[in-house]
């Protein structure tokens, strides 16, 4: 889910979590639970040309759950993310979400690897940290996070893990757009 820091052009959460929004109004998507999987299966391949979500063993990925592959026009899943997803495991529903944000984001853009020695990266510049905000955008929206009482009903209905919850619950009450739920 989290692979080394890349460089891209800048994008703030707002304009993420509007690209999220816009995904679920496009697709006309108002259940809790976004169909990550029958997108990426179904619905990509009929919106971008030569696209392919692919799945990857274990002996070829390794520890990367997912890869976006922007040269080759492919999104990959290691097989046991996969078989998450389709069971509705949050953490693999999240890597999915994350990796479609890669693509929908980054396919076109320069990317630049970022080295260590040149301080930190800010995070609106940051490849991991701009697909972890859009999974959690189009995961877990604003609009319907705020009619949630608690976290364990966010991990509920949205059928994400409950340190995802967690995280998309501080994200929007920083932005002073919900309480802080526990």
């Amino acid at each position: 889910m989290s692979g080394p820091s890349c460089e891209v052009p800048a994008r703030s959460e707002a304009d993420i979590f509007g690209l999220a929004q816009a995904v679920r109004t496009d697709l006309k998507i108002s259940a809790d639970d976004f169909p990550i999987i029958e997108f990426l299966e179904l619905g990509m391949p009929l919106l971008f040309e030569g696209f392919s979500f692919e799945l990857g063993t274990y002996a070829q990925m390794g520890s990367n759950h997912g890869l976006t592959i922007p040269s080759e026009n492919v999104i990959r899943l290691r097989e046991d993310v996969y078989e998450g997803c389709c069971s509705g495991r949050g953490r693999d529903r999240f890597t999915a979400a994350h990796e479609l944000g890669h693509y929908l984001m980054h396919r076109n853009a320069a990317i630049k690897f970022h080295r260590a020695e040149n301080g930190r990266l800010p995070a609106y510049l940051d490849s991991e940290w701009q697909a972890n905000r859009f999974a959690g955008g189009l995961l877990m929206p604003e609009l319907l996070m705020k009619s949630c009482a608690s976290l364990d009903e966010v991990v509920n209905r949205f059928k994400v893990s409950r340190d995802a919850a967690i995280v998309q619950n501080k994200v929007l009450a920083k932005k002073n757009k919900m309480q802080i739920l526990s």
